[in-house]
């Protein structure tokens, strides 16, 4: 089916489309139920909205998001399709049985958080599964490697070196001292942090209180040129776009770190 696209200058988290409930009724969607949009070889996964007075029949509504991503201009028509039930969600539900993931499950679970096949309340299951059954050493380095893969990389020269902690202690700064003895030392530091999760402020909220956080990946490789490290907000980056969504399902689940 062909819809005429709508553009609403909404900015929704993630790819959102809206249709009229007609248009729902006839192809017999329901709202959170997933829509694969395509123009030309561009395909992307967005949940759907339904209203009645927002737009026409024939119309599809989408967030800033699918506007992005598609390169999208209004009026024009893209090609919309029931996208298919991931696969992921049975892995969730394994994983919710305090059942062990193997590599490729894992795998599949972070691609499907990456192409936002899965919504919102199957993530939060998911994080909820790893809060309830923990996971074994295996599963972590799967996961790991599962975000490192799914995200852009940085390729650096000389000894690298990263620095991390649990949080969750509130006032805990820690991470301006050592970047800036370890960077002086001569290591290369390129440090992302996250903002608050449970806490009123996380590291890049607090750095951004005197220093820009929000940078480009060739703004990035100027900074650690001159300075052999930086403080920035790895949101900005799409350096680990999986990570990303699943801490903005543990703020609103406000899942304290153990």
């Amino acid at each position: 089916m062909k819809l005429k696209v709508k553009i609403l200058k909404l900015k929704a988290g993630r790819p959102v489309a809206i249709l009229h409930k007609k248009t729902a009724d006839k192809i017999s969607v329901n709202i959170d139920d997933r829509l694969s949009l395509a123009k030309d070889s561009k395909k992307i996964i967005s949940i759907i909205d339904i209203a009645t007075g927002l737009l026409k029949e024939n119309e599809i509504a989408v967030s800033n998001e699918i506007v992005k991503s598609l390169k999208l201009r209004g009026g024009e028509f893209i090609d919309i399709n029931l996208a298919p039930h991931p696969e992921s969600t049975n892995l969730i539900y394994k994983k919710l049985k305090c059942i062990p993931l193997n590599e490729k499950e894992l795998e599949k679970i972070i691609s499907d958080i990456v192409k936002n096949a899965l919504t919102e309340p199957e993530i939060a299951y998911f994080v909820s599964s790893i809060y309830k059954c923990g996971m074994s050493i295996k599963e972590t380095e799967y996961l790991i490697k599962a975000i490192v893969n799914t995200g852009k990389t940085l390729k650096l020269k000389g000894k690298v070196a990263d620095k991390h902690s649990i949080g969750g202690i509130a006032g805990n700064r820690t991470t301006p001292i050592i970047i800036s003895i370890c960077s002086s030392a001569g290591l290369i530091m390129p440090k992302t942090s996250s903002r608050a999760i449970t806490s009123a402020a996380g590291t890049a909220d607090v750095i951004e209180s005197i220093a820009k956080i929000e940078f480009s990946i060739p703004q990035l490789y100027k900074i650690i040129k001159k300075t052999k490290a930086c403080m920035v907000w790895g949101g900005s980056l799409g350096l680990a776009p999986a990570d990303d969504k699943i801490i903005q399902i543990e703020r609103l689940l406000n899942l304290d770190p153990e």
